[in-house]
């Protein structure tokens, strides 16, 4: 993987997480304190991020780092396929959080 490699996976996943948000550019623009240019160029690939906009970004979105590094597209090692990964992607993950939360309150656990 190399560095266009990276900058296109991490705009595809803040275009992901920001979509999921149900953030337009200029609303995330907005959270993270930068431009609405920014977040476009980022989303496009073309500008590359500080730690200190990472931090924000996390901060708008309210999600760990790591998210912006992986889902879109998993590495596949011998012993597991695309499938095996697509199922455990964040929104099943966070589907499936959210049912057991829902469980708990129901039936008082």
């Amino acid at each position: 993987m190399n560095e266009d490699d990276i900058k296109k996976l991490f705009g595809q996943n803040l275009k992901y997480l920001r979509n999921k948000k149900n953030f337009s550019q200029l609303q995330l623009a907005d959270k993270a304190d930068v431009t609405f240019n920014f977040i476009n160029d980022i989303e496009n690939g073309k500008k590359w991020i500080s730690p200190a906009t990472l931090s924000k970004l996390c901060n708008a979105l309210e999600i760990p780092p790591y998210q912006f590094f992986v889902g879109i597209q998993p590495s596949l090692s011998n012993d597991c396929n695309a499938n095996t990964l697509e199922v455990f992607s964040t929104d099943v993950l966070n589907q499936i959080n959210k049912i057991f939360k829902d469980c708990i309150t129901r039936y008082k656990i």
